[in-house]
This record gives C-alpha cells, sequence and structure tokens, in this order.
C-alpha cells in the first residue's frame, strides 16, 4: 500500500513538472494536465477507500439496509 502510495506521489509531481513547462509554451491551451493530476487524485483516494474500506464501505451499506424500511414507510409503499 506505502508503495501504491508513493508511486501516485511521483506521479503527480511528474504531471506537476509537465503542467509547468507547458504553461510556459502554450499560454492560450486550456491546463489538461490540471484536470488530470485531479482524476489521478481522485481515483487514487476512490481506491485507497475501496482497500482499506474494511470499515467505511460496510457501514455504509449498514445504514443503506437500515434505513430503506424506514423511508419505504414514510412514503407509504
Amino acid at each position: 500500500m506505502f508503495r501504491l502510495l508513493l508511486i501516485i506521489v511521483f506521479l503527480v509531481i511528474i504531471l506537476l513538472i509537465f503542467r509547468k513547462t507547458n504553461k510556459n509554451f502554450n499560454t492560450n491551451k486550456p491546463d489538461i494536465y490540471k484536470k488530470i493530476i485531479l482524476v489521478v487524485i481522485l481515483a487514487a483516494i476512490l481506491f485507497f477507500l475501496a482497500t482499506s474500506g474494511k470499515f467505511i464501505l460496510p457501514q455504509i451499506l449498514q445504514i443503506l439496509k437500515i434505513g430503506l424500511p424506514f423511508l419505504t414507510k414514510f412514503i407509504g409503499i
């Protein structure tokens, strides 16, 4: 898990360097590297939540399992 975190950090650093060099050459083009960096960071966060989600994801599912009968009772189905 730690190695994956290091790879993601290095990937973001490389993308930041590419972004900086791209800004120096092309000032008119949209900043695609910013979007790529955000996607990488969000994907990493989702991956870490999914793999270490032994506590988070089952709790969310448990809340949904408990909450659905109350929701249907209030709707009147």
